[in-house]
């Protein structure tokens, strides 16, 4: 590519240097009619005008090509950067959607723990009234097999006196504790 630029600089001087050569011995002016005005030119000044309005052209297709492709580049890099910032949107969301569905599963878990602990809580409750209804009615019970034995003359005379199991848990009377 840069040799063919190079011969194709090459002979546009050399024709221009032959053009100069051969229009600078005409004398004889050229006659033109612009916007109701006649100018006349030598032909050398023919030449290098017409030289000029050929580059002038050039440099504007030059620059216009130039800037078309400029404004393809960006729009490319426009949509490129659009492209890639929906991208980190979605990412994000994603992330977003992920992170939440891990609260989620977290709230869930610790609830599920939550009625657990309550449940046990429950569980324990009820065994303890359970066991604190059981203790009365065996205090019931030992009050009145006292009283009944108090009443029949045995000797027994308080509840912590009469003949218990050793596995039973011992209930107790206001009387047997000397603080009360």
């Amino acid at each position: 590519m840069i040799i063919l630029g190079l011969i194709l600089v090459l002979l546009a001087v050399a024709a221009g240097i032959l053009l100069f050569e051969a229009t600078s011995q005409l004398s004889d002016g050229v006659d033109f009619d612009v916007l109701g005005a006649s100018i006349s030119l030598p032909p050398l000044a023919l030449l290098i005008t017409g030289a000029a309005v050929i580059t002038v052209f050039w440099l504007g297709w030059v620059l216009l090509r130039q800037g078309v492709k400029r404004g393809a580049r960006r729009r490319r890099a426009a949509k490129e950067e659009a492209a890639l910032a929906e991208q980190r949107r979605v990412d994000g969301e994603r992330k977003m959607q992920e992170e939440f569905a891990q609260r989620e599963r977290q709230l869930a878990e610790e609830r599920r723990r939550h009625e657990q602990e309550t449940e046990d809580l429950r569980r324990q409750a009820q065994e303890q009234h359970v066991s604190t209804e059981e203790a009365r009615r065996r205090a019931e019970v030992a009050e009145a097999e006292a009283a009944r034995n108090q009443s029949s003359g045995t000797g027994a005379s308080r509840v912590g006196d009469t003949q218990r199991d050793p596995g039973e848990p011992r209930s107790f009377d206001r009387r047997d504790n000397p603080h009360t």
